[in-house]
């Protein structure tokens, strides 16, 4: 995942920087295109910060304002993130050679990255996606 990673970083000239004792384990800075990340990290929290972040990057940098407007629109685009997030570590696992589609769990996928169940469907439709995409010859392995 960290050849991807560091692709999306280089596709949206995205900076990282790691601090200490920060309020929170990432934030998206969109004046100066930089994600800054708590430094006490776990690898594996960390990667997941990192695309969450690059989510808000991804799809909120021009339009960063909105973010404080309104608690709806702060919420969407939170969702939007961890939607980017989540399929992008579908992503890897799907091109990962080891991988059995018929084998994947959706709760344990989301137990292995400590996330909210309530991304179960989220995954769920991802996964139907891409498998869908492949059996239609999108996906290359």
């Amino acid at each position: 995942m960290d050849a991807k990673i560091n692709e999306i970083i280089s596709q949206l000239n995205v900076s990282v920087v790691r601090k200490e004792k920060m309020d929170a384990d990432g934030h998206y800075i969109a004046a100066i295109n930089t994600i800054v990340l708590d430094s006490s990290l776990s690898e594996r929290k960390e990667k997941v910060t990192l695309l969450h972040e690059l989510g808000h990057a991804a799809k909120h940098m021009k339009n960063y304002e909105l973010y404080n407007l309104t608690f709806s629109l702060r919420s969407k685009m939170e969702q939007e993130a961890e939607e980017f997030m989540i399929e992008q570590m579908i992503e890897t696992r799907l091109y990962d050679p080891d991988f059995s589609p018929e084998a994947f769990n959706s709760i344990n996928f989301l137990e292995s990255y400590d996330l909210d169940f309530k991304y179960e469907p989220i995954v769920k439709q991802f996964m139907v996606q891409h498998i869908d995409d492949e059996q239609k010859g999108h996906l290359f392995f």
